[in-house]
């Protein structure tokens, strides 16, 4: 979670998640309640996908489809980086 802070899209998508989740005047005890569950939203999908992908079933799935899912990528970040050049 702490590598978010240094990701300027997530920092905004928590705030515009406040904003939205937040009325002018909220009382202090709402702003805290709305601030602990971000974190424990964050805690508990970050440790799941940590859990998660520390299996041994995931890790032969990821062995097996290693190449492909690289392929795929390299493949998004060539076409993204050919439409930046053209653009």
């Amino acid at each position: 979670m702490l590598m978010h802070v240094g990701n300027p899209k997530a920092v905004l998508a928590w705030v515009a998640i406040m904003s939205l989740g937040l009325k002018p005047g909220a009382a202090p005890e709402t702003v805290a309640a709305a601030f602990g569950g971000c974190v424990m939203l964050g805690v508990l999908i970050f440790s799941g996908y940590a859990l998660l992908c520390s299996t041994v079933p995931m890790m032969r799935g990821y062995a097996r489809a290693r190449r492909w899912i690289e392929a795929g990528l390299a493949a998004v970040f060539a076409g993204a980086g050919v439409r930046l050049l053209l653009s």
